[in-house]
């Protein structure tokens, strides 16, 4: 007799999409940014990123042989969290901080909670917070891209500039931090790349457009409150907009909009859970950064909220006939 139904863990989607299949999306989608961080970095981003993903898979290929777990490989997570984690490097990274990061992902985020769909929080930015954490000199050492002044040297990134002093908001090319001519990590500076990636992402029906439009908003929406808020940034000549423009270009946001905020197996599942999770992002990442002590605040936001998950799942629809 035929089976009839497959009980397995989440993500579970309605459909005939499969597991491989949706994460084949999700790599397909990161190809914009990958050849970005490669244009921008060149071999320093393709050494961190072949790394991280090598070190990923592999550490989960060993955990799966030494547990005697079924070897899921073929689902393409593994590769999917080794390329991101890559994404978050920066240019100066010693070689061992991905190789670590691709073993907190297999080992301490991901089969700890029982692989793939019982993890409560994004296991790449477990990996990324252990590593910001631990070795915060290796973390920040930021190169300039390529065709800049600082290109290939350590160097401040804009969010950090503007952690220093608030005047470094009216000093940002806000065209040049869009297309990815700053420091940063080698596969967030393209915020365009981001971008394009994500609207596959949307084309495909591989996330739904709750949780990226509830980030921006909420960044949108909390840059414009900080603006009024803050009596220092009217001297920075930077107008309310624009402080908006630059959040959204700079640093992680628009890859936890599409890439890390939605994920499906951390993200909640009804429609307004959606929106409340990437409101609270939004709004979360620019308190942060313009508060806070951690100039990447989005990564923190994300892991806070995903957090909240369970609870934002209880706000669904009533059951039809049910008082």
């Amino acid at each position: 007799m035929s089976q009839l139904l497959t009980v397995s863990a989440s993500p579970h989607i309605l459909g005939k999409r499969t597991v491989t299949s949706l994460y084949k999306d999700w790599l397909i989608a990161l190809i914009p940014a990958l050849l970005a961080a490669i244009y921008y970095f060149g071999s320093a981003a393709v050494i961190n990123i072949a790394i991280a993903v090598i070190s990923t898979v592999g550490f989960e290929f060993l955990i799966c042989r030494i547990f005697n777990l079924p070897n899921r490989l073929n689902d393409l997570h593994a590769a999917l969290m080794g390329l991101l984690l890559g994404l978050l490097m920066p240019a100066g990274a010693p070689f061992w901080v991905p190789l670590i990061g691709g073993l907190i992902i297999s080992g301490l985020a991901k089969a700890m909670f029982g692989g793939l769909g019982g993890y409560p929080m994004n296991p790449v930015l477990i990996a990324w917070a252990c590593l910001a954490l631990s070795w915060p000199e290796h973390m920040n050492n930021f190169f300039g891209a390529a065709g800049t002044e600082a290109a290939m040297k350590t160097t401040q990134t804009p969010l950090m500039l503007v952690a220093a002093d608030l005047k470094a908001y009216g000093a940002t090319d806000l065209w040049a931090l869009w297309c990815g001519y700053v420091p940063g990590a080698v596969g967030t500076t393209s915020t365009w790349a981001i971008l394009l990636g994500g609207l596959y992402l949307l084309i495909r029906k591989v996330i739904s457009w709750h949780i990226p439009v509830a980030v921006l908003a909420g960044a949108i929406v909390m840059s414009l409150l900080a603006s009024v808020a803050d009596a220092k940034l009217a001297q920075t000549g930077l107008g309310a907009f624009n402080l908006a423009w630059f959040h959204l270009g700079a640093g992680g946001l628009m890859i936890s909009a599409f890439f890390f905020a939605p994920e499906h197996v951390s993200s909640p599942m009804t429609n307004g859970g959606m929106l409340v999770y990437g409101l609270g992002i939004g709004v979360l990442a620019v308190i942060i950064r313009h508060w806070g002590a951690n100039v990447e605040g989005v990564y923190y936001a994300v892991l806070f909220m995903s957090c909240c998950t369970p609870l934002l799942d209880r706000i669904r629809p009533k059951v039809l006939g049910k008082v």
